[in-house]
C-alpha cells in the first residue's frame, strides 16, 4: 500500500493581502477593504489573514485600457 505525502495533497492557494495591495497601488488599507467590499472580491482566510484574489483585484484595480 503506498502512503500519501502530506505535502502532496495539499492545495496551494494564491492571493493578495490588504498589505499586498496596499503596498503595490500605494493606497491606503481602508481603501483597499472599500474596493474589495464594493467590488465584491472573492477571498479566503489562511492562518488568520484574509487573501484576495488576484484577478478581482487586478479588474477593480488595473482596468484594461
Amino acid at each position: 500500500m503506498m502512503r500519501k505525502n502530506a505535502a502532496s495533497t495539499e492545495i496551494h492557494k494564491v492571493g493578495l493581502t490588504v498589505d499586498d495591495v496596499a503596498a503595490i497601488w500605494r493606497i491606503p488599507k481602508g481603501t483597499v477593504y472599500r474596493y474589495a467590499h464594493e467590488s465584491k472580491w472573492r477571498r479566503y482566510t489562511h492562518n488568520r489573514r484574509v487573501h484576495y484574489h488576484p484577478d478581482d483585484v487586478m479588474t477593480t484595480l488595473d482596468p484594461p485600457v
